[in-house]
């Protein structure tokens, strides 16, 4: 369109706003750009104009239109004097996109948030986010989000994902984190209230097994339901429309397509396809053969996003493990790492590498070089090579907004899920339809049908749903384990059955409880139906899922068994398959682990693998010989003595120790492997397993939970600091992470007592911390952990972590809002607020056990930056001891207002209704309406409902962001924006019968 339409456009645009109305009309959808004449297949096709003109820019970046990318790249350093981040320090820029954790910092556990207050977190994400848009830089939030079910973090792999959706029962929980990231881009706005385009990328790496929403956690089909209820109710519900939604699975896929789209959620609620992968390799002096790798699935993506005209990002990469930057900040191979990736990718927006969060030893972070840093130059000429790579104007140039492109209506069964079991006879049954306007659609029509005979009349509701309810009882449908198929049917009002949103719009569920299944039972592969089922519970390790199928048992018992195929030429160097367990299982009654064993007689290194206690151990039976056999794999004594697991050779942490019945009373997961140990033999086979069980029956592990009263436990001093005769001494005995720089000698609370002073600038970073060695000091039946600090009410917080000799840490935080000596007491065991940070396995976030006790390894006392307006903290410990129950006060513990609060709130809320039903609310009051529904199925006149005021400054949306409300609309306005509505429609008219239009 020319001129004279484009402006109508605008003066209906800016009417619009004026009255707080929707900002695009129905027919913005349909038309075509007034800028370049192209449409955009954007997820939201109420966008705004930047977030569209966003989308285009990134979808038609070239060769040469790369940008790099960082997490935290202004707040988080490893050189001292990086006030703007290391990056912007080594090349006077900064990257092209800035990255956020939204799911962390909304509850304060990361930058910028602090506190668990989520509108003040929001509000400062939001003030970050305008920042980085005014420096030149796009945004984009992943969401670590605790489990909503358990509140523990986002690796407590606790099965939640079907009870988040609408009528789950955590629902209402997981409701108010997309409340949360709402508010967080209502309130990203420029000067002149100009909404921020933001990338959020929710629910990423969902094909790993270490994140609630991951692999054997969560099916493929509730990952995809939740990844579109997520879309659906920010964009529907919430009224947010400058977000695109980016689907960013994990690598490998050996540039097979078959694994990335098993859970991709469809082209209505994804804008960017990405892909995240690191290199942890050290071996080889270059990074050719993992950037290879990386090209070859990078590609495959980039196919994919182009057939569906989406963006296509390398939304993580980085150098990690064994591969990190070294803490020395020398010795590092190919230092060249990032102009090599940038040069061999194919056509991509961004790439982006993770924090530079710093600490120290094991715990060190670092995704680029530094100042002074071996990569220091390298990293500058990376940097200097495209122009584009870095934060610029034109980066954020968001003038070109082509139109949404209309989306196909479409109807689908959101509740109950393909594949889930159905143990209610009451069920209910919930449709959601996409891509069709409300008043287009036939309310009458809609039912869902059974493959038994039934029909259920559905009813709308809100939000573009629809409810029914199944009555397995009246309907003669028992719960007995068979299967029941589910088929939407909603139509428009010109007799047109809306399409399938996925396969053919059916799903089956299961009838009936799972029927239980006996510990020593591992696995037998008779449970199921078929191979989909069989995959959706053991994720691929360097393999891919159809390497995993379903054979005639070996033993000749018609049974049935596992294949494993393993191609070494694909997934170089190892393949394998791994199933978790949640809860964790006890096999300390077991003595032994046995399997029929079918091999192929390449004898390659097979590895089964046991992750007990946190700790991976692994056994290697021979596969030299092709004739089916048992194997017997023993565990050993109570201690694990004389049994054939070891720890695995790359867990340094915990060489040596034995698989005990302790270990075995806690068992997180179970994997089987094929490594390449090199030779001249075929590259691929095959193995076949069955009839894994548990055997050797004996007395199972007993904790010894309860000491009793007349145990050998006696208060025990860590340190009162007395025996030091100067700085020098005690910083030699808290030396055992270094830094003892910020460490002086101080006065203690009462005359004559000394303490040990920490001072520190946030030079290296928020956490900096000292340690004492305490060589395996046994705290059995100790009760608290007690010691007093002098606070200098920064509001920042000390980070307090003990270390056990089998490689653990729980993490406990005292908020320094205080000043003067303050006496703080710990509870060792069981205290929600002292939990395992690592390792990061599955016991992670859990609290400390008795057992944890025995031996003591260190004392860690770390700085944390909880105020990001703080230039520094400086507290003093004094009198630190451990005490048995009976020594210890009745006053509270001080709690952590900061960090704990996010956690108190869960565990109240478990007494609550923490379940949501956006389906069920009043219909009358529904956010949705016409304009919220472009579809293809005609053009109905619209009714435009109000919104938010785009121009309110931003403190007026962070008031009420978490609990928005409708609003009705004053019949004058409307008459105002229908008239300017058919005006603009008229000329549109005119255009498309032949008028000139000037």
């Amino acid at each position: 369109m020319k001129t004279t339409v484009t402006k109508l456009l605008a003066t209906v645009a800016a009417a619009s706003t004026i009255f707080g109305m929707s900002t695009l009309p129905a027919f913005a959808a349909e038309g075509k750009s007034a800028s370049n004449g192209n449409s955009v297949n954007i997820s939201d096709v109420n966008a705004t104009a930047e977030t569209r003109a966003l989308f285009d820019k990134l979808k038609n970046s070239g060769k040469g239109d790369l940008r790099f990318g960082q997490q935290h790249t202004t707040d988080e350093n490893i050189s001292s004097s990086a006030s703007q981040g290391d990056v912007y320090e080594m090349t006077g820029k900064y990257p092209a996109v800035f990255g956020w954790d939204a799911g962390l910092a909304l509850r304060g556990a990361e930058k910028p948030g602090s506190g668990a207050d989520k509108n003040a977190n929001a509000k400062a994400l939001a003030q970050n986010i305008t920042d980085a848009d005014s420096k030149g830089a796009i945004v984009t939030l992943s969401a670590h989000w605790c489990n909503p079910g358990t509140g523990k973090d986002f690796n407590d792999i606790t099965a939640v994902a079907s009870e988040l959706l609408p009528g789950g029962k955590y629902s209402g929980t997981f409701n108010k984190e997309l409340d949360a990231i709402a508010a967080t881009a209502q309130q990203a706005k420029r000067s002149d209230g100009t909404l921020i385009p933001i990338i959020f990328r929710p629910l990423h790496e969902n094909n790993g097994s270490w994140f609630w929403w991951g692999a054997t956690h969560a099916s493929a089909s509730e990952y995809k339901e939740l990844y579109r209820y997520i879309v659906d109710y920010l964009r529907d519900v919430k009224d947010v429309h400058n977000l695109l939604y980016a689907y960013s699975p994990g690598g490998v896929f050996n540039g097979d397509s078959t694994d990335y789209l098993a859970t991709y959620p469809g082209d209505q609620w994804v804008d960017v396809l990405g892909y995240d992968e690191y290199d942890s390799d050290d071996s080889a002096d270059d990074s050719s053969a993992w950037i290879n790798t990386v090209v070859k699935d990078m590609k495959m993506v980039s196919d994919q996003a182009s057939q569906r005209g989406k963006i296509v990002a390398l939304t993580e990469f980085g150098r990690s493990g064994d591969r990190k930057f070294k803490e020395s900040g020398t010795g590092d191979k190919d230092t060249k790492f990032f102009s090599e990736l940038a040069e061999n990718v194919p056509s991509t927006a961004h790439m982006m590498t993770w924090a530079n969060f710093g600490g120290g030893g094991d715990n060190f972070q670092a995704y680029t070089p530094w100042k002074n840093s071996d990569g220091e130059a390298d990293f500058k000429a990376f940097a200097d090579s495209n122009k584009n790579l870095m934060a610029s104007k034109d980066n954020v140039d968001y003038s070109n907004a082509p139109a949404a492109a209309m989306q196909n209506g479409s109807a689908r069964i959101v509740t109950p899920v393909d594949g889930n079991r159905v143990t209610d006879t009451k069920v209910v049954v919930r449709v959601k339809t996409e891509g069709v306007k409300y008043s287009d659609l036939d309310l009458n029509s809609a039912i869902v049908t059974t493959d038994r005979g039934q029909n259920v009349k559905l009813k709308y509701s809100c939000n573009g749903y629809f409810t029914g309810i199944l009555d397995l009882n009246a309907a003669g449908i028992n719960l007995d384990q068979s299967k029941l198929t589910l088929t939407p049917q909603v139509k428009t009002k010109d007799g047109k059955t809306l399409a399938a949103a996925d396969g053919n719009g059916s799903v089956t569920v299961k009838l009936g409880a799972k029927p239980e299944q006996t510990v020593d039972n591992v696995e037998d592969f008779d449970s199921y139906d078929n191979e989909a089922e069989l995959q959706s519970v053991y994720s691929p390790n360097h393999s891919t899922k159809s390497n995993l199928t379903l054979v005639d048992s070996p033993e000749d018992n018609g049974t049935k068994a596992g294949n494993i195929h393993y191609d070494f030429v694909s997934y170089p160097e190892y393949n394998g398959f791994q199933r978790s367990h949640t809860p964790k299982q006890d096999w300390s009654g077991f003595s032994k682990l046995n399997m029929f064993l079918k091999a192929d007689g390449s004898d390659y290194k097979f590895v089964v693998q046991v992750n007990a206690g946190g700790v991976t151990f692994e056994a290697y039976p021979k596969i030299d010989g092709t004739d089916g056999h048992v194997v017997s794999l023993n565990f050993g004594d109570a201690d694990g003595n004389g049994g054939d697991f070891a720890p695995a050779s790359w867990d340094t942490a915990h060489a040596g120790m034995k698989l005990s019945q302790k270990l075995l009373s806690k068992v997180g997961s179970f994997a089987l492997y094929i490594n390449d140990n090199g030779g001249n033999r075929p590259k691929s086979g095959d193995l076949t397993l069955d009839s894994i069980k548990l055997d050797g029956k004996r007395d199972a592990y007993a904790p010894n939970t309860n000491p009793t009263p007349g145990n050998t436990a006696k208060a025990q001093s860590v340190d009162d600091f007395s025996c030091y005769s100067d700085d020098t001494a005690a910083q030699s005995a808290w030396g055992n992470r270094g830094h003892t720089e910020v460490l002086s000698l101080d006065e203690g609370p009462t005359d004559g007592s000394k303490a040990l002073r920490f001072k520190y600038d946030f030079s290296n970073g928020g956490w900096y911390d000292v340690a004492k060695y305490l060589d395996g000091a046994n705290w059995s039946g100790e009760s608290v952990l007690a010691f007093q600090v002098k606070g200098d009410g920064s509001d920042n917080a000390i980070g307090l972590q003990i270390g056990t000799s089998d490689g653990k840490y729980f993490l406990a935080s005292v908020k320094l809002d205080f000043t003067g000596w303050k006496q703080i007491e710990i509870p060792l065991v069981d205290n929600a607020n002292l939990t395992q940070s690592w390792p990061e396995d599955a016991n992670k976030d859990n609290p400390m056990t008795e057992d944890d006790l025995a031996s003591i390894k260190e004392l860690v006392f770390a700085s944390q930056q909880w105020n990001s307006e703080s230039d520094g903290l400086d507290f003093s410990i004094a009198d630190i001891k451990v005490e048995p129950a009976e020594n210890t006060s009745n006053e509270q513990t001080p709690k952590d207002e900061s960090k704990t609060e996010v956690k108190a709130d869960k565990e109240q809320e478990q007494s609550e209704d923490t379940s949501a039903d956006v389906t069920a609310q009043d219909p009358a009051t529904c956010p949705i309406s016409d304009e919220d529904s472009k579809g293809s199925t005609g053009n109905t006149t619209v009714t435009v409902k109000p919104t938010p005021d785009t121009k309110e400054p931003a403190d007026n949306t962070g008031k009420d962001g978490l609990s928005r409300t409708g609003s009705n609309i004053i019949s004058a306005i409307a008459a105002v924006a229908v008239l300017l509505l058919g005006g603009c429609a008229m000329l549109i008219a005119r255009k498309r019968k032949g008028g000139d239009i000037e």
